[in-house]
């Protein structure tokens, strides 16, 4: 794992931390619903501390064999002022990250891979025009037509994809119109933007060997400088696409002392595009199930109970690969769960879920 080793060191180096600022109140807050200007706001906001472009998804191949997949891109300020990527890495104050995993679900197999650099020298970079994030080899923009490829390998774990994505329905704007505050001061907060519903087709690599699939997935991109509030451990995160043409998403912020915070969100997304927005008293998320981690300890939920009853959502969610953790440590310094689950009960559903906190407390990093 020598690579893993030399990624470790640079993240030492760099000074990258995804909690704290090298001048405190230099950056832009999200303090109210965004002027949104579309597609320049699916590029890159530099004025702003951390940013992220992050795509799930279940595919199957041509024998029903089933995958899941997460792809993210970080940009995060190392200090304010000119986050362009086409000048000297050595006068970057940007840093670039990205996390890619596969699930093979049928065979048990979990496998991610990370990256790191700074911005600058062509290396890794962001467009700010519209959606183009890269880091090496590994890419991932939206073209004039408005359809997504992503692209990223890696040879030491032996994961790779090539995806191309369509959305379905429009542009999400979660919160108030694109605001999703996450404690009580206005700057605790992020502009936050999703496509629930994308088709998806393409290649899956796992050992050299590539098998076309298709499916669907859910992307989200999310500014900001300030996202936490203070007491905030962690997060539990779900993206769910019902068969009733509905999407849910929820996420359940938990304080340090495990209960629910109460600037918990989410939305239901009707099938033609409208979202209603959920506030923490609109939903409930019940623990049936935990998976311990031999590697970390962390004691992660992979059974839920998920409902929204004013919306006549009841629902069973169930991790389908348990041992789903990633550990971020090199880049983001953040381990977590983030995995492919299944729904059933009032409606039957798939997505993916995301858990923090569990293995190391975010208190005062986000």
């Amino acid at each position: 794992m020598r690579r893993n080793r030399l990624v470790s060191v640079l993240a030492i180096v760099l000074g990258l931390s995804f909690g704290t600022s090298a001048e405190e109140g230099a950056w832009r807050e999200i303090t109210g619903p965004p002027e949104l200007e579309l597609p320049r706001d699916h590029g890159a906001h530099t004025d702003t501390r951390t940013e992220w472009w992050y795509v799930t998804g279940l595919v199957d191949d041509a024998d029903g064999r089933r995958y899941g997949f997460q792809v993210t891109f970080f940009r995060q300020g190392l200090a304010p002022g000119d986050g362009e990527p086409g000048s000297s890495i050595f006068r970057a104050r940007q840093i670039a990250a990205a996390h890619l995993a596969i699930a093979d679900i049928e065979a048990g197999d979990f496998r991610h891979a990370e990256r790191l650099r700074r911005s600058g020298g062509g290396l890794a970079g962001w467009s700010t025009d519209d959606l183009h994030v890269w880091l090496d080899d590994w890419e991932m923009r939206r073209d004039d037509t408005g359809r997504l490829t992503i692209v990223a390998a890696d040879g030491e774990t032996g994961i790779g994809l090539d995806l191309t994505l369509q959305p379905r329905k429009p542009i999400v704007r979660q919160g108030d119109a694109g605001y999703s505050q996450k404690g009580p001061s206005p700057g605790n907060a992020s502009a936050y933007l999703s496509w629930t519903r994308l088709s998806v087709d393409g290649t899956i690599t796992i050992d050299g060997s590539a098998v076309q699939v298709d499916g669907h997935a859910w992307f989200d991109h999310e500014w900001g400088s300030s996202q936490l509030g203070d007491g905030v451990a962690g997060w539990d995160w779900f993206s769910l696409r019902l068969s009733d043409g509905r999407d849910l998403m929820v996420y359940q912020l938990r304080r340090s002392d495990q209960t629910a915070d109460p600037y918990s969100s989410g939305t239901v997304v009707a099938p033609d595009g409208a979202g209603t927005r959920l506030r923490r008293d609109d939903f409930e998320i019940e623990v049936l199930e935990r998976w311990t981690s031999p590697a970390t300890g962390g004691r992660y939920p992979v059974r839920w109970r998920v409902k929204v009853p004013d919306h006549g959502i009841d629902l069973e969610v169930v991790g389908l690969l348990p041992s789903a953790e990633l550990d971020g440590s090199a880049t983001t310094g953040v381990i977590y769960w983030e995995g492919p689950v299944e729904a059933s009960g009032s409606s039957r559903g798939e997505g993916y879920a995301e858990l923090t906190g569990y293995a190391g407390s975010l208190e005062g990093r986000f």
